[in-house]
């Protein structure tokens, strides 16, 4: 989100800095060639306010504009003079907080410093109804669509999918190799449906610190010719544009870019109820939902789809109708009033 921002912010009008906990990762190599990450030196949560508070003085920043929960804190706790304060949450407090480290210390000093930000930018209503009545206060929301495909990029043709008898499911997922994506209960279920004979291939596009019990979960099933871990891939959207069918079986999400990249391409999506999904997938509709943390269940439902062509294919074209709400430079000019609204309040 915040590189596909920085890409399409208008550079008449805003110029631009990154401050970052670390400066690494893949996603370095797709920053815009004027933005040269910078590092917030402190670690520790009250002396990395105070150099966050330093380098925003430094710059002369107007507006600041924080992404992750951590990192909220900080910024509303830096001392710098004459900046305006975007905080967001993309993921729901609740769920959130149930595995965060000193829950009860991370929601007092919300209620003691979300009040004060300018805006709290959320991407779904559901998540800025939690928040408000976890805090127990009304604050500064505005809901913010993700800037996630490229309003003028081309759309792969569509792709007429197959069912039983034409070949081997192709079945995709991607994002971070993190327990919450339920990538654990997705090779669960592809073990299930090649136990009921069903010729599938499973391909998971992403890194993350569970890769390597992943890779044993795939090998202890017998799944190695029929799972693969990709990797990371700079456009999971092209890289998935041919599969039969987008699977995202996380056990919660704040949203789900990765469903929009699929539907933008015209490839099926089947997400748990999980948050994010259900806020902008009608099941049935455009794309189909099922209960987080069943594998069983979600085998079932990949089973029916992809035995059932016409069912399967009856959400393509509403998805990427969908998908169209969700373009970068749609995002990036909401994203641009607001910043000019809040630095000229």
């Amino acid at each position: 989100m915040v590189i596909n921002w920085l890409g399409a912010l208008d550079r008449s009008r805003f110029t631009p800095h990154l401050l970052l906990g670390r400066v690494e990762g893949a996603f370095l190599e797709l920053l815009p060639p004027d933005v040269e990450p910078l590092r917030i030196g402190a670690n520790r949560s009250l002396w990395r306010s105070f150099d966050i508070g330093r380098q925003l003085d430094a710059l002369g920043i107007d507006v600041a504009y924080s992404a992750t929960n951590a990192m909220n804190l900080a910024l509303m706790a830096a001392p710098a003079r004459n900046c305006a304060r975007i905080i967001s949450e993309h993921t729901t407090p609740t769920a959130y907080l149930a595995g965060a480290k000193w829950p009860w210390l991370r929601k007092s000093a919300m209620r003691l410093l979300y009040p004060s930000a300018a805006v709290v930018a959320v991407p779904t209503h559901a998540i800025a109804a939690e928040l408000n009545t976890l805090l127990g206060r009304e604050l500064p929301i505005r809901c913010l669509s993700n800037p996630v495909i490229d309003d003028h990029a081309p759309q792969a043709a569509a792709i007429r999918r197959g069912s039983v008898g034409a070949g081997a499911w192709q079945i995709v997922s991607a994002g971070r190799l993190v327990r919450e994506k339920g990538f654990d209960l997705l090779i669960a279920a592809i073990g299930r449906l090649v136990l009921r004979n069903h010729d599938c291939r499973l391909t998971i596009y992403g890194d993350g610190p569970e890769k390597a019990r992943l890779e044993g979960q795939i090998a202890a099933a017998g799944l190695s010719d029929k799972v693969r871990l990709a990797g990371h891939v700079a456009d999971p959207g092209s890289a998935m544009a041919a599969a039969d069918l987008f699977v995202l079986a996380s056990r919660r999400e704040g949203f789900g870019n990765v469903l929009i990249e699929a539907m933008h391409q015209g490839v099926p999506v089947l997400a748990t109820r999980c948050g994010g999904p259900d806020s902008f997938i009608t099941d049935g509709e455009n794309g189909w939902l099922v209960p987080p943390g069943e594998a069983e269940l979600l085998a079932a439902r990949i089973e029916q789809l992809l035995g059932d062509a016409s069912l399967l294919n009856r959400t393509v074209a509403a998805g990427r109708t969908t998908a169209a709400q969700y373009g970068i430079q749609r995002s990036t000019r909401a994203f641009e009033r607001l910043l000019e609204g809040v630095a000229h309040a």
